[in-house]
Formats: structure tokens, sequence, C-alpha cells
């Protein structure tokens, strides 16, 4: 997996993480959450199946991969200050 990601890419993965849905309408791709709705290039989630942040399943959704997520938890874990007693 490359962990190098656009800042695109960055976004598009922020959607996910933040509960936005991804649909399809005809051949153009949208994030999706209440009201609101983000348009996407399908090079982007192209780009990002590619890096294995995306996993493309057989119904034909994108959802973040669960070795993605692992890896993200682990980035969060490392930048979390750390507590010390005085």
């Amino acid at each position: 997996m490359k962990l190098k990601l656009t800042p695109t890419q960055n976004l598009c993965v922020g959607y996910l993480e933040s509960g936005f849905k991804l649909i399809q309408m005809g051949e153009q791709f949208y994030f999706i959450k209440g009201e609101r709705r983000q348009k996407v290039l399908p090079k982007t989630l192209d780009a990002l199946v590619n890096r294995g942040a995306l996993d493309y399943t057989e119904q034909g959704d994108y959802m973040l991969s669960d070795e993605f997520i692992e890896h993200r938890k682990r980035m969060r874990e490392m930048n979390e200050p750390k507590q010390t007693r005085h």
C-alpha cells in the first residue's frame, strides 16, 4: 500500500471517515451527506483503490480498506500527545 496521498485523495478519505456516502449517478460519483453533495472524479477513486486506501466491493461500492483504517489509527496514536505526570 502506498501511504502517501495527494491533498484531493486525502479530502476524499476525510469525506468517507466523516460519514459521507459515495454514490454514482449516471457516470458521475458524489459524496452525499444530508443535503450536502460533493462531486468526485472516477480517476481519483481509481487512484485510491490503486494506493490501497479504498476497496471496491462486488456490489459496486467503494469503502475504506481495513488496512488503510488500521494505518490511520496507528498514525493518530503516534500523533497523540503523551500524558506525563508532574
